[in-house]
């Protein structure tokens, strides 16, 4: 593990990414890193859990081990739920008439690359997305093609199927088909992800440090994907566990041990350590 930057503010909230940092290489919240977490709740921190999935799709499993006073961001920031309340508190993303403009972007660009769109209730993956990849998602639905899609509100994030994998490139290729009209990255596995221009895990932990009322130095963020990049910069401390792609980890302040070390549990108890009189 090197060392973290010292002389920094101390940190008063803890942002974590959850696949790849918070959850091991099989999905699970282990007993360390959730005993972790009540104990960085009982220290005073706030937490915040930011992810690229939708809601429907973190398990009980999950959302029960982990402290009910903890912010939870969804599909990289765009719907934000605070503590105690039924329904988002934040809700961005694509309008319903921008969708078509962007669909048509990513079909201009190869005929290979093929979407599917996050929506606030459920996933509607579009052909010729293979179903095969949504198999573990909730409450998906199919659509022939753009001109059937029936949008009821914003679209908080899209996938684009390339074929070709995520890493930096194919983002980067991804990017030059959509413009301006939204940003591109990764969080791992087959996808990239699209988001609308302004929106993202950077803003989201800027919007959670102006509701909690603490300083972007003030705050830890930790993650492992290329869309966590943004936050880890923008926090005073950005942390990376060591199963990270290396573009992650150099841009990272302090790099842990693997998601399956228990990585945010290591975090945890060197925050602990430095609040200690």
């Amino acid at each position: 593990m090197t060392p973290a930057p010292g002389g920094g503010p101390r940190p008063r909230l803890l942002a974590c990414d959850l696949d790849g940092t918070l959850l091991d290489s099989r999905g699970r919240l282990t007993e360390p890193v959730s005993a972790a977490l009540f104990r960085a709740r009982d220290a005073g921190l706030a937490l915040a859990v930011i992810t690229a999935r939708p809601g429907r799709d973190v398990p009980a499993a999950v959302t029960g081990r982990i402290p009910d006073s903890a912010y939870w961001a969804y599909s990289n920031g765009a719907v934000i739920h605070a503590p105690g309340e039924a329904g988002p508190r934040r809700v961005l993303g694509f309008a319903p008439d921008r969708v078509p403009q962007l669909l048509e972007a990513v079909r201009a660009a190869s005929p290979h690359w093929s979407c599917a769109l996050d929506l606030m209730d459920r996933t509607v993956i579009l052909d010729p997305f293979p179903r095969a990849a949504a198999t573990h998602w909730t409450n998906v639905s199919h659509c022939c093609g753009a001109d059937r899609l029936d949008l009821p509100g914003p679209v908080p994030k899209l996938l684009v199927h390339t074929g070709t994998g995520c890493g930096p490139a194919v983002v980067a290729e991804v990017q030059r088909a959509v413009g301006a009209t939204a940003t591109a990255t990764a969080s791992g596995g087959g996808f990239v992800e699209l988001v609308p221009p302004g929106t993202g895990k950077a803003e989201a932990l800027r919007w959670l440090c102006a509701e909690l009322g603490v300083d972007p130095a003030e705050a830890v963020a930790v993650g492992d994907g290329l869309n966590d990049l943004s936050m880890l910069h923008l926090a005073g401390l950005g942390a990376a566990p060591a199963n990270a792609p290396e573009e992650v980890r150099r841009a990272a302040g302090l790099v842990l041990p693997s998601n399956d070390e228990d990585a945010v549990g290591a975090l945890i108890g060197l925050l602990l350590a430095d609040r200690r009189p």
